[in-house]
């Protein structure tokens, strides 16, 4: 199939683009001269699994094998720089690229579905060996043939493999995904490396099929699949994965259960934003836009936390912002895990003038780095003014919303229940493909004023949060403490308090049952 594959691409390229299939293998799609049994009965594979790209790395190290020891970018590019200074290395590297472009040319013109138009954009990225190889066994494989591979799990999970997808479930009949995970070392690659058994017959589309996830033995497969074999529709795909057709990696049947209550009447996150003003985005690239930075130990000589508020005010005066990454920021805290290693000059963004509105402004943020297997995956913050990195992506205009309505949302995205809705899709990163139609539960108005209000209450930890407090309420000041002393909330007892009743709240909005919501909480550890 590789070779026979190749050979194709090439007549392609050359301007034979409508070289037919029984040209490859006429023995197989003209047997007897009947239409009816072109194609093979059954196609198996275990595809490549590789970005079809330059790799300027990869290039270069087979010139000097110093640079895969570069450790910054700039170290590598100063490798590149001496490399290219001899024009035989150039003229290598041109034709390297145009090879790979010839090769991208090729499977633009052979395969339909590796990029989809899809809500306003395309799906696909980089051509891929793995969705490559899916797509063609679709085109060897008979009418009332099967096809059965071994995929990165990319086939279920990621935006780019949608057309793939749509190809499986949609134009064949998928028969079963199961989903393993390399703990046991089945394959020789990395151990955190998910892979999926796939089979699919043709003709489609699909009904529903058994999958399960999180496997870690083959044996699984021939032994008692009861109690982690489940049963996905077509019509289920679709409710809970949106037009990308994602699947859910539920891993019993009390996860279909929540996860089936929850979708039934939740409106999409990326709908919930829209409707309260709230816009998200990356905001400076730790790489791309270093040269912007200035460690903190440059102009903070006393190894201050620049994140406290007197610190914070004297780096404004002299003309610094603090730079927030997501390990510098957890659930309602803005002065978790490590100090910023950044600030950021403000002269040094004199070409990015967009930035100091809302840089100046109170505003939400998430942490972009996340695993399912982590304690908690969804860490939202409402952040005091700072730039941040692209990991945290954050609002972008803060002119189009009350700071309620992203109270709001931090207080509904740090519960359990929506947490336990995200690592049901979440590989290792926390991207708009996976929060966007993250179901969150339906609008309560009497509910909005309680989540709102408690957000602020667990947001404000110190005096720096003065101001928003004094924005959102006033003078008032209900609390047991003396007036305005800082934190709002003092102790772990007082701050669990009031998570539980908004974790409460937001559960009851969902519409789950007690013995739902008992197991969305059994999912998670709570060493914490």
């Amino acid at each position: 199939v590789v070779a026979q594959s190749a050979r194709l691409a090439a007549m392609v390229e050359t301007g034979r683009e409508g070289v037919p299939y029984d040209f490859v293998f006429p023995e197989v799609f003209h047997p007897d001269g009947r239409p009816e049994r072109r194609g093979f009965d059954v196609v198996l594979g275990n595809p490549p699994w590789d970005a079809v790209r330059p790799k300027a790395k990869e290039f270069f190290a087979t010139l000097d094998v110093r640079i895969l020891d570069a450790p910054t970018k700039r170290e590598r590019l100063e490798i590149e720089k001496r490399l290219e200074a001899d024009p035989a290395v150039v003229a290598a590297r041109r034709e390297y690229e145009g090879a790979i472009g010839r090769q991208q040319n090729a499977h633009e013109r052979l395969f339909t579905n590796q990029m989809v138009e899809l809500a306003g954009g395309k799906t696909g990225g980089d051509p891929d060996l793995a969705k490559l190889f899916a797509e063609r066994y679709s085109h060897l494989v008979g009418m009332h043939g099967s096809v059965g591979a071994v995929v990165p799990s990319a086939f279920h999970a990621n935006e780019g493999a949608t057309g793939v997808r749509q190809l499986y479930l949609e134009k064949m009949a998928l028969r079963c995904c199961f989903s393993f995970e390399n703990r046991k070392k089945l394959f020789e690659i990395h151990s955190s490396f998910k892979f999926a058994l796939v089979v699919a017959d043709r003709p489609g589309p699909t009904t529903e099929f058994p999958c399960a996830f999180y496997l870690h033995d083959m044996d699984w497969l021939f032994g008692d699949r009861s109690g982690r074999e489940l049963r996905y529709s077509l019509d289920f795909v679709r409710r809970t994965g949106g037009e990308f057709l994602s699947l859910l990696e539920l891993r019993s049947a009390a996860d279909l259960d929540a996860a089936e209550t929850c979708f039934q009447s939740g409106e999409p996150f990326g709908q919930v934003c829209e409707r309260l003003g709230i816009r998200l985005g990356r905001e400076l690239h730790m790489t791309d836009d270093s040269w912007r930075f200035t460690p903190a130990g440059m102009v903070l000589a006393n190894g201050e936390d620049p994140r406290d508020p007197a610190v914070a005010a004297g780096l404004l005066a002299a003309g610094y912002l603090v730079l927030h990454e997501g390990k510098t920021f957890h659930q309602f805290d803005d002065r978790w895990g490590d100090t910023p290693s950044y600030t950021v000059r403000m002269s040094a963004l004199a070409d990015r003038g967009a930035l100091f509105r809302p840089a100046s402004n109170f505003r939400l943020a998430f942490r972009d780095i996340a695993s399912s297997t982590n304690e908690r995956t969804a860490i939202f913050a409402f952040l005091p003014p700072a730039v941040l990195g692209n990991k945290a992506p954050c609002e972008r205009d803060v002119t189009r919303r009350p700071s309620s309505a992203s109270l709001e949302l931090a207080g509904t995205t740090n519960t359990f229940s929506f947490d336990f809705l995200v690592r049901l899709r979440v590989q290792a990163t926390l991207n708009f493909f996976i929060l966007l139609p993250t179901p969150m539960p339906p609008a309560v108005k009497s509910a909005s004023r309680l989540l709102s209000h408690a957000s602020l209450r667990l947001t404000c930890n110190h005096a720096g949060y003065a101001p928003l407090w004094h924005e959102q309420v006033g003078d008032a000041w209900r609390e047991p403490s003396p007036p305005f002393t800082w934190p709002v909330l003092e102790g772990d007892d007082a701050r669990w308090a009031v998570r539980a009743a908004i974790d409460a709240v937001v559960a009851d909005a969902y519409g789950l049952s007690r013995s739902e919501y008992a197991h969305v909480l059994s999912t998670f550890s709570h060493k914490s």
